[in-house]
């Protein structure tokens, strides 16, 4: 089914930036490009666009990052443009907000190893870098590490496949396809071409195999509503975050699975969230009321995850994801609530199979 994409265009970015963020990849001025990303943003959500468009837009900032370093380090390392460097999760959805961490892979393309076989060592020492480089200039290394310097993530298309097939066959596996990451990704640099096709390949491998679908429902299966029986928000008991909640874990990840869990089984190839529940919503497998609610629920959240963002690395302080509803004003809390609310029936309707 065709995707109901939004029609707004990309924020502008500084003329000529493009060339400029090359200079200061190449000289080395990675604290440049945070400052840069970070005053972008900022001015983006002062005025007052949406937090969609902010966050599509700070997602093509970060892509201009990465092809910046990759296109630096393959003058050391010439077979970098034989390979196609794969951006995962929030990054592959277009869903990036300040503080998103690394989640990328590395696939060899047809050629890439033909005549002298690479050097394992190289390939470490190569991707070694570029995760570091890709660190100062803003965005931080993955504490899963899903990331092309961990041998896991990179190889050539049927060493991908067989391991994605892997992963999304084993209901034992206790991999990172769990949490979505490897469903939603895009080439980044080199040829689009693989990555398409791999992409395409997994989805229709997932799509046509019902226990795939339905380890993906189970996932669901440790949800619990964030708000008590009297309507109070459920909020962390003990240690440093008591009193707060986690506005990505609690919420927002709940959302995007099932959005994706009903475009797998829909045939609808969107990869971000907004699209995805715009296009349900059109073809009626969710009602117009409540993609409504879900796509105010979803600009809301990524709202508080934006100004959270900006304010902590303002302050020289790692950006989190929890609130604390006592410091929420009463529209703000209205707001919260009817997002939880348009997540919790979402998850009742993919648990109970409806649309499915």
């Amino acid at each position: 089914m065709r995707c109901e994409r939004s029609a707004d265009s990309l924020l502008p970015m500084p003329v000529g930036f493009g060339d400029e963020l090359e200079t200061m990849v190449r000289q080395g001025s990675l604290a440049g490009v945070k400052s840069t990303r970070l005053d972008l943003v900022e001015d983006w959500v002062e005025q007052n666009n949406s937090a969609e468009l902010v966050c599509r837009s700070l997602s093509a900032f970060n892509r201009l990052v990465i092809r910046a370093v990759l296109h630096a380090y393959a003058v050391e390392y010439p077979w970098l443009e034989r390979t196609t460097f794969l951006e995962f999760g929030s990054g592959g959805r277009d869903e990036q907000v300040p503080g998103s961490d690394q989640d990328n892979g590395l696939l060899f393309c047809d050629g890439a190893q033909e005549g002298t076989p690479l050097d394992e060592g190289e390939i470490d020492d190569a991707t070694h870098d570029i995760v570091v480089a890709l660190d100062g200039a803003g965005i931080p290394l993955c504490t899963g590490n899903v990331m092309v310097s961990n041998p896991q993530w990179r190889g050539d298309y049927e060493v991908w496949r067989n391991r994605l097939g892997g992963w999304l066959s084993n209901p034992h596996e206790k991999g990172p396809w769990q949490s979505g990451v490897i469903l939603d990704f895009q080439p980044v640099y080199g040829p689009s071409d693989p990555a398409v096709k791999l992409r395409e390949w997994m989805w229709e491998y997932v799509r046509t195999r019902p226990m795939a679908l339905r380890m993906m429902v189970d996932e669901l299966t440790d949800y619990a509503m964030p708000l008590s029986f009297f309507g109070s928000f459920v909020t962390e008991r003990s240690g440093p975050w008591a009193g707060h909640m986690d506005i990505k874990g609690a919420v927002l990840a709940h959302m995007t699975n099932c959005a994706r869990i009903l475009c797998l089984k829909h045939d609808i190839g969107c990869v971000n969230t907004c699209d995805r529940l715009r296009t349900l919503r059109s073809a009626g497998h969710v009602d117009r009321h409540h993609g409504d609610a879900l796509l105010d629920g979803w600009e809301w959240l990524q709202s508080m995850r934006l100004h959270i963002g900006i304010s902590r690395l303002r302050n020289n302080q790692a950006p989190h994801n929890r609130v604390l509803p006592s410091d929420l004003s009463s529209q703000q809390k209205q707001n919260f609530k009817a997002a939880i609310h348009a997540v919790e029936k979402l998850v009742r309707l993919v648990q109970a199979g409806a649309g499915l």
